[in-house]
């Protein structure tokens, strides 16, 4: 493999390259003597308080000056401020989305993980997009709980598209109301919640009128230009030019060249419309500059933007950064785009006036040279698209293709996919299917969009390099092939192609090749049934450095084949390990196929419910990036899980999903699958006769439909329906054929399921040696393996096979484990006749068995048997009442203020493991009366009000059952809870456990700062309330604002975080901490509206910083907020302080 092959093997699939321009994530720096507005400042008040700000205006006006100088304002109250300036290239919705989440990212890092992820793999954004902005605006309620802010800058650039506009309505529909957006625009912008935001009064509009300069702003502008007119020439300037920044700007250049006696006429002259205006001055400034700063100036603006080193190599000049200086002295409309001001561009409108007359300084020819140049130092640079316009206004084919090839690989795992797409698209189709690397990357920039499409031209671009000896590249190719194919459900193809990647890999002959080579041989062997050798094979593989897509193949196989042969925590580790990979975490489609591998690997460890909810959520996803083979093992494996647990209904409905997409592809053995789960859940709703029939018809044809490599977990399946029919020596027989073939494939988990069905089976057939050989086949593997379950295993059968084992003194550890996942407690009566048993080992068994089990109806039992006449069943039965007390390996973290979650260590509990939401809200109400018993009426009145009794106490017990299942997943059944204390007929919190609830923190420190507050330890209460306003995250449980039982609780904890802000603010305001005070006097406003003293730390915060019209600003609003909201007027404190600003000089 060559050098390059290796560069594009490591960097090529690199998930979400940093493709990203960091420069439109930061605010513009403000230029040096930049204009304050404080009439427009003052605005920012309003900005705070309401959802959404509009700002719009033509170019030139002044927008994106405002914005950058509220978001300079707002970081330094503390404010979480997410910036983005948007242009042409970000109307692609990939592209915008991925701004927008990066923007959002700036303020809060670990936002947007899932958006992300569902970002790289979504099909079609026109129909996606919703799923992006679901996880987006998900995210943004959980972890914006305090005001923030979004800046859209240039929004004009991109709201034509009707996607945009819908992602933008959506945002603003679902986004928190904690989340203010501010956009900016040249045009109006009609998106969807605008009016109905107008109508409620919860929009600010800062129209071109409110931008206008007035007469002392254009008077100062002209000031720094270093020129002076009368108060007539001033007002006559003003209004010819109607106070737009940019022509005033001109205008003080074009003025400060002039003669004073000159200067009126230059002003009456001016006139006409906008652009008309803006050419005249452009005219008159670029008259008066030296040739040489006009030519530079014209040649600079060629590219979007700018530094010295950019033109010096270009221009092939020694003196671009005086002439930078020169630019600087004349006034000219350059923009900083850095803080260092390094980074520059033009006024968007000054820059086509520039280029506008190019041609007739510059020939055809020697302009092309320019624009290469500019694309040589691009590429460089590594902004690639800037390079790509440029070699295109360049006419340069050579250059695009060679920049394509060189530099492009790295976009087509990003959202620029399919940019980099429409850039090949422009290179001539011969050329380009000529070219294999070309040819394969414009096939690889449609995996997502269309994959078949995407197969066919990788496999032509694969056949290219075979021809030309580029074998490396050729198993590349084959990498991405095979893993379409695999996602398409196409074994014979994928297969076809494992063949020839392995011919490829033999010729390349290197370490990547080798890994390559031997993840094709895994996946062959896989197909054709000799699981256990690919496994084998599996391990070598491993040991090679592997692309992102042969190690998701490899991990997929390798879980695929865990899961089949019954090793479900091979399964589980395997899938954690892949998903360590950030390329593979990071593409939701490899991401969500092994969440599907999990979900099984999860049923075989004896956790169905959780399997489900998984495979649920996971079917979902993949539905939406898939119609064809994945979607329909998705649905297959999805209706077995429903069908196992009894929910038949729902499990028909994925069997016609399945059905669906298996007839398309013409699949015969996943078809047979989806039979014989039906024929289950005919035997399982009552038809045992007809689905016993069908059966016996099904086992005839059984080799026919399966081919060489059968899943014989459907054989068990098949079996059981027979056997629970009443076809015991059918189903007999066909377990002894499954069982041998079991064995020889080298089957685990599901051969003990195979071996003690079967041992039950022969009991009744009365085979008596046969029994007791599969008896102890089966529970030594499972005992072996420490498995906690028995898949497909009906639960008359285990019971039979369990006190059997237990008779004959058989792995009863493995039984222990096994029982209470099937039959719960239940086993303790299972268990009454061996404790009678007049054997003390039979006894000294079950009554190890009873401490295995664990629920709590073990616990009257063992404590009866710490009095049995033998010492070794007593001891049995002492060390089993000791093993059923718990106590968790970790403490329990609890949020409550702003949102709630509870960490187990440093794990989160996420909704899933809830299971439901009343186990949350049972959690809740129970940490808001901590301290007190609650008796189960009170609970059953709070969660359930409008339900009977009866149902609802059978819903509590449901609800606690889950609530604890929560938070101690390990605890034995029926050891107490160390988290929850029921007594009788009443509940409660246990306060003694090892926790942690910020609202006890938040507290203590409200208390500690109130303490130093009386002693005047002016130090300790500024430590002790910013602790307190530190973790005061929010309002207490959102997520039930309506609930009676939490409104006093959430009212005695906003009251304390007032107080302690306010006080706060008023020593910090104090220490000359003034943008601090402000932003603690805003969170309170944006708790209570009406809160007087927060009004006045405000203007007294603003006045100190020279900005008296925001505080006045600030005492008319608090009046109307005052008179609307209580019908009162301000007290005399606060219309004294108006007063003393007002008067201000």
């Amino acid at each position: 493999m060559s050098v390059s092959d290796n560069c594009i093997e490591s960097t090529h699939c690199n998930y979400m390259a940093q493709t990203l321009l960091p420069l439109k994530l930061v605010p513009p720096p403000l230029r040096e003597g930049v204009l304050l507005r404080p009439d427009l400042q003052a605005l920012l008040a309003e900005v705070r308080l309401h959802p959404l700000t509009v700002v719009t205006a033509p170019a030139g006006y002044g927008k994106t000056t405002l914005l950058a100088q509220w978001a300079q304002e707002l970081g330094r109250t503390g404010a979480p401020v997410s910036w983005l300036t948007l242009d042409v290239g970000d109307r692609d919705p990939a592209l915008f989305l991925a701004y927008l989440i990066r923007a959002f990212q700036m303020a809060f890092p670990t936002l947007g993980r899932d958006a992300t992820r569902v970002l790289s793999s979504a099909a079609s954004l026109e129909r996606d997009w919703s799923l992006i902005a679901g996880a987006l605006c998900g995210d943004l309620q959980r972890r914006v709980q305090s005001a923030a802010f979004l800046f859209l800058d240039d929004l004009h650039h991109v709201i034509d598209s009707a996607v945009i506009e819908q992602i933008l309505g959506y945002l603003l529909r679902a986004a928190p109301p904690t989340l203010h957006i501010v956009v900016a625009s040249r045009r109006e912008v009609h998106i969807p919640p605008l009016s109905r935001l107008r109508a409620e009064g919860r929009l600010v509009e800062v129209r071109q009128a409110d931008l206008h300069l007035t007469l002392e702003q254009a008077r100062q502008l002209l000031t720094i230009q270093g020129v002076a007119l009368s108060d007539e020439e001033l007002t006559t300037l003003l209004a010819r030019t109607e106070g737009w920044a940019l022509s005033l700007q001109l205008a003080a250049r074009a003025l400060a060249e002039l003669p004073a006696e000159r200067r009126s006429a230059f002003v009456e002259a001016l006139g006409g419309g906008s652009e008309q205006l803006i050419s005249y001055l452009a005219d008159e400034v670029l008259a008066d500059l030296p040739a040489d700063i006009l030519e530079f100036l014209r040649l600079a603006a060629l590219p979007p933007h700018f530094d010295a080193d950019l033109l010096t190599a270009v221009l092939l000049r020694d003196d671009v950064p005086y002439l930078l200086r020169r630019v600087r002295a004349l006034g000219l409309p350059l923009t900083p785009l850095d803080n260092q001001g390094e980074r520059l561009r033009f006024h968007p409108l000054w820059r086509e006036l520039l280029l506008r007359g190019i041609d007739e300084f510059v020939d055809n020819e020697t302009l092309a040279a320019f624009h290469r140049r500019f694309g040589r130092q691009f590429e460089m640079r590594g902004e690639l698209e800037e390079a790509l316009e440029h070699y295109a206004h360049a006419g340069s084919i050579d250059n695009l293709e060679r920049a394509l090839l060189e530099r492009a690989w790295p976009l087509l795992n990003s959202p620029r996919r399919d940019t980099v797409r429409r850039w090949i698209e422009q290179i001539p189709v011969e050329r380009r299917d000529a070219n294999p690397e070309l040819l394969y990357m414009w096939g690889y920039s449609q995996i997502v969009s269309d994959p078949s499409r995407a197969a066919q031209t990788i496999e032509h671009a694969a056949e290219l390099f075979r021809r030309s000896g580029a074998h490396a590249r050729e198993l590349r190719a084959y990498s991405d092939l095979a893993m379409l194919l695999f996602w398409q459900a196409r074994p014979a193809d994928f297969a076809a192609v494992c063949v020839r990647a392995v011919r490829a890999a033999n010729l390349a002959r290197d370490a990547w090749s080798r890994g390559a080579a031997l993840t094709c041989v895994v996946a062959m062997l896989a197909i054709r049934g000799r699981l256990s050798a690919a496994l084998r094979v599996a391990r070598h593989a491993a040991t090679h450095p592997l692309n992102p897509a042969w190690h998701w193949l490899l991990a997929m196989i390798v879980t695929s084949i865990h899961n089949q042969l019954g090793r479900p925590d091979d399964a589980l580790a395997m899938v954690d390990e892949a998903l360590q990979s950030n390329q593979i975490d990071g593409n939701d489609r490899m991401r969500q196929n092994l969440l599907r591998q999990r979900a099984m690997a999860l049923y075989q460890i004896g956790q169905p419910a959780e399997a489900i909810t998984l495979a649920l959520d996971v079917h979902r996803y993949l539905l939406d990036y898939y119609h064809d083979g994945t979607a329909g093992v998705s649905a297959a494996q999805l209706a077995l899980l429903l069908s196992l647990q009894g929910r038949f209904d729902e499990s028909a409905f994925y069997i016609a999903q399945a059905r669906a997409a298996f007839h398309d592809l013409g699949a015969l053995a996943p078809l047979a699958s989806l039979q014989v789960i039906e024929l289950y859940n005919m035997l399982r709703c009552g038809q045992a006769a007809r689905a016993a029939a069908a059966a016996s018809a099904f086992v005839r044809r059984l080799d026919e439909v399966e081919g060489v490599a059968p899943d014989l977990r459907l054989r068990l399946l098949l079996a059981v329906v027979l056997g629970e029919a009443g076809e015991h020596r059918q189903a007999l027989d066909l377990l002894r054929t499954t069982v041998q073939q079991m064995q020889h494939r080298g089957y685990r988990l599901f051969l003990a399921s195979a071996c003690l069905y079967g041992a039950s089976l022969a009991s009744v057939c009365g085979e008596g040696a046969l029994r007791d050989a599969w008896l102890r086949i089966g529970w030594t593997i499972a005992a072996e393996d420490r498995s906690r379950f028995l898949p497909i295993m009906p639960v008359s059968a285990l019971k039979d096979v369990a006190i059997a084992a237990l008779r004959a003194g058989i792995a009863p550890d493995a039984v222990g484990r096994i029982l209470p996942h099937h039959v719960g407690d239940e086993a303790v009566e299972l268990l009454r006749d061996a404790l009678n048993d007049p054997d003390p080992s039979v006894r000294t068994h079950a009554v190890r068995l009873l401490g295995e089990v664990g629920t709590a109806a073990a616990y009257p039992v063992l404590r009866l048997l710490l009095k049995d006449r033998n010492p070794a069943v007593r001891q049995a039965a002492e060390e089993s009442l000791n093993r059923l007390v718990y106590r968790p390996p970790y403490p329990l973290r609890i949020r409550m203020l702003g949102a709630f979650t509870v960490w187990r260590g440093d794990h989160e509990i996420r909704d899933r493991e809830w299971r439901s939401s009343k186990a949350r809200q049972l959690l809740q109400l129970l940490l808001t009366e901590r301290g007190r018993a609650l008796p189960r009426e009170r609970v059953v009145e709070a969660l359930w009000p409008n339900m009977e009794i009866e149902a609802a106490t059978n819903n509590l017990r449901v609800t606690i059952n889950r609530l604890s299942k929560a938070l101690e997943p390990d605890r034995p059944e029926g050891a107490p809870s160390a988290y929850l204390i029921q007594q009788g007929e009443t509940y409660a919190f246990n306060t003694a456990s090892d926790h942690h609830i910020d609202v006890v923190e938040f507290a203590d420190a409200v208390a500690e700062g109130r303490r130093a507050d009386q002693r005047g330890q002016r130090t300790a209460v500024i430590a002790a309330y910013r602790r307190a306003v530190q973790l005061y995250g929010g309002p207490y449980l959102p997520d039930n604002m309506y609930e009676d039982w939490t409104v006093v609780e959430r009212e005695r904890l906003a009251l304390m975080f007032v107080e302690s802000a306010l006080r706060l603010g008023t020593l910090l305001l104090e220490e000359g901490a003034v943008h601090e005070a402000i932003g603690l006097a805003w969170r309170v406003v944006e708790i209570d509206q009406t809160q007087e003293e927060a009004y006045r730390l405000l203007m007294r915060a603003y006045a100190a910083l020279g900005e008296r019209s925001t505080a006045l600003r600030l005492y008319a609003r608090c009046v109307d907020v005052l008179q609307n909201e209580l019908g009162i007027a301000p007290l005399p404190e606060t219309t004294a302080l108006y007063h003393t600003l007002r008067d201000l000089r």
